[in-house]
């Protein structure tokens, strides 16, 4: 029998420490930085602020430790604590594994992702460019 993409996230979500969205909140006051796995283009409609945008499908080149094209924000941040959100807790499930995987210590994954966030009343705001997509330099194989 094939796995379906539930599959994949049903079976991250057993492996990764989550957070609702009033635990969330208390992460991010407590110093998490936040990673959007969404898509550019989700992304740039609302965000939490601060939060930076590294989308799910180039996650594992921008984190790794010896490709020239990693993003410095996340590949030197292997220490720092993370909170990870998508649209609605997929994608950063399967996002909050692959980062532990790779070695980061402390990656929590929002529950609900920025539907639960929005519906909370949490705040967001219009990104800037500055913290949008990663710009790698060479190609990912």
């Amino acid at each position: 029998m094939s796995k379906g993409l539930m599959d994949y996230v049903q079976s991250a979500m057993g492996n990764i420490k989550t957070a609702d969205v009033a635990e969330a909140k208390e992460l991010i006051a407590a110093g998490y930085k936040i990673l959007d796995v969404r898509e550019p283009g989700e992304y740039l409609t609302a965000a939490i602020p601060g939060a930076i945008n590294i989308p799910r499908g180039v996650l594992e080149p921008a984190a790794d430790l010896n490709y020239p094209g990693a993003n410095p924000a996340l590949r030197d941040a292997r220490d720092a604590d993370w909170l990870v959100v998508c649209k609605s807790g997929g994608r950063a499930a399967l996002a909050t594994q692959t980062l532990q995987e790779m070695g980061f210590d402390n990656v929590v994954n929002m529950i609900g992702g920025m539907d639960a966030w929005t519906e909370s009343g949490g705040d967001t705001e219009i990104p800037s460019g500055e913290n949008s997509t990663v710009v790698l330099k060479e190609p990912c194989i």
